[in-house]
């Protein structure tokens, strides 16, 4: 997302005294990060993380996200939209849920909507801040766009930021990136926001999406596109929205659904070509040892031990909800529901995936990324795991030019074409980057990571905090309804 010299020099110059601080201290070796972090990365992760400690209104953090700034560069953009489809794509959804479920968990059940998203390629042979073209329609932008195509590889990208925050338009240097570097072409969704959307209203979008690539209706810019040819990717709540929906599918086909209906059509079933996450979010508690432990490299606060915001959110129109729940993005009650948070999904609901990509840092999601790879590899899955150390949240997208970032994206790129060439191998190792060596190091995928019989119990116990926490706030609300009336 484009920021003004003005705002980046409000936002830095009240923490030059910061900056100069950890410049000395990291050079010297005696800064909090300095065994992992360059002087670069540890500033620019202590900036953010001093940025998002200030308190304001959800509604006040979620705007600056969905604020388009233009069209410009090395890009190609063309909005299309798919029309809402009729219940059955919901109704897949909810049969899923069920599938996967014990019967406990309550949501509220969200229509269907239109889905819009934003076509994304590379516009080679122009400067990088070339205006985009006047062109008379969205159709011609994605005419032109299909011209620079020239790999049948087509990305259905779900972006971060932790289900409330951020859009298609602020994750445009990634997708351009993914197309440049695959030949091939984004469809970047504009899926629906928590908490005025919470889950599945999310996993909803993402199946139409996925169908309207395969099954174009009347009136779209694209032909229809093979499942094999589609690799689902994502970063963060992003990644998280790519692993629900591989599993999603996965439950509904070994449950015998074969097709959904959509716009007039049954349209199959399939799997897509591969699937992958960039620092993906898997688990709604944040329960496991890796959020607390590698605080110091990440810019995301841990929540309290009991799972609340180390700082509240004061209250506004959209937040605390009306009836209230614990959690931004979903009721207390399906917090461990494996399509709500993948890291409950066991091996065995992972067989038969596709090939899959995860990277990940040092960060607070680190533990959590790194089960999943396991059970993944446990599940007779293709796996390509990559870890960096000392990185912060999606640094591949943070310092794309840096050692670890630009590895991160180029593997990535290379995953999601070998998906669709239908190269990806099944290997049982992952890697991570050390720190100070810039040296590969060897790990094997069946024996990361917390044990599963712990997994289990940490996301249970927070869960637990969510689901008093819920209603005691339902009980109040209650009470305060009572008392107007």
């Amino acid at each position: 997302m484009d920021i003004s010299p003005w705002a980046l020099a409000k936002l830095v110059i009240p923490k030059l005294p910061l900056i100069f601080k950890l410049m000395i201290t990291n050079r010297l070796g005696l800064s909090p990060c300095s065994d992992k972090q360059d002087p670069r990365t540890e500033i620019v992760v202590a900036i953010i993380r001093s940025t998002l400690t200030v308190q304001k209104p959800l509604s006040e953090i979620q705007a600056p996200g969905l604020k388009d700034p233009g069209v410009k560069g090395q890009l190609w953009i063309a909005t299309a939209k798919c029309p809402a489809p009729d219940n059955a794509v919901r109704d897949a959804v909810i049969r899923g849920i069920k599938e996967l479920g014990d019967g406990s968990e309550t949501y509220d059940l969200p229509s269907t909507a239109d889905v819009e998203g934003e076509w994304t390629g590379h516009r080679a042979g122009v400067d990088k801040k070339a205006p985009r073209p006047s062109l008379s329609s969205e159709k011609e932008h994605y005419d032109n766009l299909m011209k620079e195509v020239t790999s049948p590889v087509t990305v259905l990208y779900f972006h971060g930021g932790a289900y409330f925050l951020m859009d298609p338009i602020s994750h445009r240097a990634v997708t351009s990136a993914l197309a440049k570097k695959t030949g091939g072409r984004c469809f970047s969704v504009r899926y629906r926001l928590a908490p005025q959307s919470p889950f599945p209203s999310q996993l909803i979008d993402a199946l139409t999406t996925y169908l309207y690539l395969q099954s174009p209706p009347p009136g779209s810019f694209h032909e229809p596109v093979k499942a094999s040819d589609i690799v689902f990717a994502g970063d963060s709540a992003g990644g998280h929205l790519s692993f629900s929906l591989l599993l999603l599918i996965l439950t509904l086909r070994r449950a015998g659904v074969t097709s959904i209906h959509f716009h007039g059509r049954d349209v199959p079933l399939e799997l897509p070509g591969g699937v992958s996450g960039n620092s993906p979010w898997l688990d709604i508690t944040r329960s496991l040892p890796s959020i607390n432990r590698n605080a110091k490299y990440d810019y995301l606060e841990p929540p309290s031990p009991t799972g609340l915001p180390a700082r509240p959110l004061p209250g506004d129109d959209i937040w605390p909800t009306k009836p209230p729940r614990a959690d931004i993005f979903c009721r207390a009650s399906t917090m461990t529901h494996p399509l709500c948070s993948p890291l409950a999904a066991t091996s065995e609901m992972w067989k038969g995936a596709p090939p899959v990509f995860i990277c990940t840092g040092n960060e607070g999601l680190e533990d959590e990324d790194v089960v999943l790879a396991r059970r993944l590899y446990q599940a007779g899955v293709a796996v390509e795991f990559a870890g960096y150390e000392g990185q912060p949240h999606c640094f591949g997208m943070l310092f794309p030019t840096s050692l670890a970032g630009s590895d991160c994206i180029s593997r990535w790129a290379a995953f999601i074409k070998k998906a669709v060439e239908g190269t990806a191998e099944r290997s049982d190792e992952g890697r991570w980057l050390v720190a100070k060596s810039s040296e590969w190091r060897t790990v094997m995928l069946g024996k990361e990571g917390v044990d599963d019989d712990m997994v289990s119990k940490r996301m249970n116990h927070m869960k637990g905090f969510a689901v008093e926490r819920e209603a005691d706030q339902l009980r109040e609300y209650e009470k305060s309804g009572r008392a107007k009336l």
